[in-house]
């Protein structure tokens, strides 16, 4: 009984042919993104430069949880990708009253915790 191999072969040569199309096929790419930057610049215009809404995300997740201590003392880096890229340092107690969070962040008390530091 003799079985016909050469339909194997095919499938094998097949597969083996996918494989270095794709390898090459990437390896082009990364080159191309390498001397251009084109694919660079167009993921970084894309993405935004400040984390303005996720530190009121925060701030207000942290009030929800009734977070007293790390609302109240735990400082966050707020950068504001304006023009003159600025970097402020806040607690969600004082990010909860800036003019730029429209009151989208809850309060809580903070008169009496005590940051250590």
């Amino acid at each position: 009984m003799r079985r016909n191999k050469k339909g194997m072969e095919m499938a094998l040569t097949t597969v083996i042919m996918i494989v270095l199309s794709i390898s090459v096929l990437t390896v082009l790419v990364i080159f191309f993104n390498a001397q251009t930057g084109f694919f660079s610049r167009f993921f970084k215009t894309q993405s935004t430069e400040s984390n303005v809404d996720a530190v009121i995300s925060a701030c207000d997740s942290l009030a929800t949880s009734q977070s007293t201590y790390a609302y109240c003392c735990e400082k966050k880096e707020i950068v504001f990708g304006d023009d003159n890229r600025r970097n402020v340092m806040m607690n969600c107690s004082a990010v909860g009253k800036a003019a730029w969070s429209s009151g989208k962040v809850g309060e809580l008390d903070c008169s009496g915790i005590s940051c250590a530091g």
